[in-house]
């Protein structure tokens, strides 16, 4: 065992060496980047990693959600690095610690040391995990499941008290690493008994012995295990339904069959050939579940594994592993699919329709395709065993060809394994700026982008409260008057077009431009009086010309004096009336008092409302249509329901005097 542990240092060496070079572009700025290719786009699930890793270690870390293995680890890793550079170490230590687990593992099932460094290897840098790494750092915890399988396995051939303790700590460590890798062991477990006994364990002296010992820790664990959830959080036990996702989700979530042939979508030759293929299949939301290929000269390897497979000595050559590994390959790939499928009008239950039932909190099935990966990379070291022992050229020349196909297979860019942390280069700028820059992001508050305000330290601000529309005809003066200096427009951002077309709006400059978005300096002086925010209209509509929102019968204005003292102004707003040839009367009031009457004409122009006294901080400017709003389909066929009376345009305010 010693000697065993030895060659796992060397395969994990190795796999560091690996992890290393592809990894290289995120050991130069871990706080700064992010490891993994962006396959799905940005999801908050990392980000949201990493706000838990700054947070204390306890209590505040532990949770019904917690997964403390990873969790409490990455948390003093941040104490350290940080919480982002935590996050990669977390994810690429995961590298060399599987290599090493599934190396430890093969040499147990007697690989050969060639064999047994191939499969740690194809394990450790699986499209699976690869996959995964870029976005769950707890299911790219990969390395528990096979030092689990290790632990069974070896307690059923010794079953002394050193292999249970193994077993106890290593079922414990991929329960808690991540929940998928506890339900995965779970469901495995069985096969893994039966058919370790079957080729293996069950020809060793005292086998039933330590087939009981084994089954009973893990009965005793399972129902220690009960006993805590139940303590901890009875409504996981209790209600189960609380907590589950749809039934839906299981098909969007799970892996089909011919996934494991596809090649990675991160693949630097054949990604968008793969790409187009899930594209064509209409697999979106759940491509980066589908990431479990194996390489077709992978699975050659493993059929030459199989096919030469003889009855000489099973009970002690790799050769009979074979059908251990064959067996839970084949159950984890069947438990990896749909819920059901129907042929010829027959609809065939999978394992997936069974456990939902039981645990309807999880969804992600295609996740025991890190199960298939390892049993794959296990029989194709076999595979390599076989051909080298057989001693012929041929077989030679077919082993080196496998080999070099399958490291073609599984190859990887490293400039292509690597993203920025912040959405565009124009977030990375405005960090770079240092405190003296504080800029709103023209992006909607959502899970996805809710992190970019963490990462740059609230330099950053997203849409939301008095500023939440970036083509706001007034918006410098709105920023200006909430201490912003810049405003920060994505590409791909409502209105951004829009914006692009023109030169900068009245009170912005263009400070930096970038292939994914713009920022724009703030050059408006904080006004004495602004609109803060807009009640009662309906979304911003553009065309070539102008800007407007349509509004029903009564929309409001929330308005600011942020002066001492209070002040005199008018207020000229664009305006245009929807009621085809005809004036529309308006009324405007101001903290309930009705201060202006106007007739709004069907075209386009600006009206002056007021003088207004406005005392200092905020007040209520209501717009209020005299006749009843018209519903523009009723009238042009256009199909719009909406009832529209006005179109408010840009609007200025002019202070005319103070009071004393």
């Amino acid at each position: 065992m010693r000697r065993h542990a030895v060659e796992a240092l060397a395969a994990s060496a190795a796999a560091l060496f690996v992890t290393l070079v592809i990894a290289a572009p995120i050991a130069r700025a871990p706080s700064e980047r992010i490891f993994g290719a962006e396959i799905v786009g940005r999801h908050h699930d990392p980000f949201t990693v990493m706000q838990q890793f700054a947070r204390p270690l306890w209590p505040t870390t532990l949770g019904v959600y917690s997964q403390p293995v990873t969790d409490l680890t990455g948390g003093a890793i941040a104490r350290v690095a940080g919480a982002v550079a935590a996050y990669n170490w977390l994810v690429l230590l995961s590298f060399p610690l599987s290599a090493a687990a599934a190396y430890l593992l093969a040499r147990h099932l007697a690989l050969p040391p060639a064999g047994a460094m191939l499969a740690a290897l194809l394990f450790a840098f699986s499209p699976f995990h690869l996959a995964h790494a870029a976005y769950h750092p707890h299911i790219a915890q990969t390395q528990w499941l096979p030092l689990y399988l290790l632990a069974l396995w070896r307690c059923m051939d010794e079953a002394t008290w050193f292999a249970v303790t193994f077993l106890l700590v290593a079922t414990v460590a991929v329960t808690l690493s991540n929940f998928y890798g506890g339900l995965i062991a779970a469901v495995i477990t069985p096969i893994a008994i039966g058919a370790y006994w079957f080729a293996r364990a069950r020809f060793a002296a005292h086998a039933p012995r330590r087939l009981g010992i084994t089954v009973g820790t893990l009965a005793a664990l399972a129902l220690a295990g009960l006993a805590f959830v139940w303590w901890t959080a009875p409504g996981v036990v209790g209600d189960r339904t609380a907590w589950a996702f749809p039934r839906a989700d299981l098909f969007r979530y799970s892996a089909t069959w011919w996934s494991y042939l596809v090649p990675p979508v991160a693949h630097p030759l054949l990604g968008e050939l793969a790409r187009r293929i899930w594209i064509a299949s209409k697999v979106n939301e759940g491509l980066l579940e589908q990431q479990v290929s194996l390489g077709w000269s992978i699975i050659a390897l493993g059929l030459i594994a199989i096919s030469g497979w003889r009855a000489t000595d099973r009970r002690s050559t790799a050769d009979a592993s074979v059908p251990i590994l064959a067996a839970v390959a084949l159950v984890a790939l069947v438990c990896s699919l749909s819920p059901e499928r129907t042929i010829g009008g027959v609809t065939i239950a999978r394992p997936s329709a069974l456990l939902y039932p039981i645990v309807p909190m999880f969804r992600s099935y295609a996740r025991f395709g890190v199960i298939v990966q390892l049993m794959a990379a296990l029989l194709a070291g076999i595979g390599v065993d076989q051909l080298l022992r057989a001693g012929t050229q041929r077989a030679r020349i077919v082993c080196v060809v496998l080999v070099a196909l399958g490291a073609g297979e599984y190859a990887v860019s490293p400039s292509a394994l690597w993203r920025d942390v912040l959405p565009t280069k124009a977030h990375r700028w405005v960090v770079q700026q240092g405190d003296r820059v504080r800029a709103v992001d023209c992006t909607p508050l959502n899970p996805e982008s809710e992190s970019v305000q963490w990462l740059t330290g609230s330099r950053v601000m997203l849409l939301g409260g008095s500023i939440g529309d970036c083509t706001d005809p007034n918006l410098s003066r709105k920023l200006a008057a909430n201490g912003y200096t810049h405003l920060l427009v994505r590409r791909d951002a409502t209105g951004a077009q829009w914006l692009a077309d023109r030169p900068a709006p009245d009170g912005l400059r263009v400070a930096a431009r970038f292939d994914d978005g713009q920022v724009f300096a703030v050059t408006a002086q904080r006004p004495a009086i602004y609109t803060a925010t807009m009640t009662g209209f309906f979304p911003r509509e553009r065309d070539a010309l102008w800007t407007w929102r349509w509004m029903g019968a009564n929309a409001t204005w929330t308005i600011v004096n942020s002066d001492a003292r209070p002040i005199v102004a008018t207020l000229g707003l664009e305006m245009s009336a929807l009621t085809f040839h005809r004036a529309r009367r308006m009324e405007v009031r101001l903290d309930g008092r009705s201060v202006d009457r106007l007739a709004v004409e069907p075209s386009r122009r600006i009206y002056q409302i007021g003088p207004l006294t406005v005392s200092p901080g905020e007040h209520e400017l209501v717009f209020h249509s005299a006749e009843a709003p018209t519903v523009a389909g009723d009238v042009i066929n256009n199909g719009d329901r909406r009832p529209l009376s006005f179109a408010l345009g840009a609007w200025t305010w002019r202070v005319r005097d103070e009071q004393p």
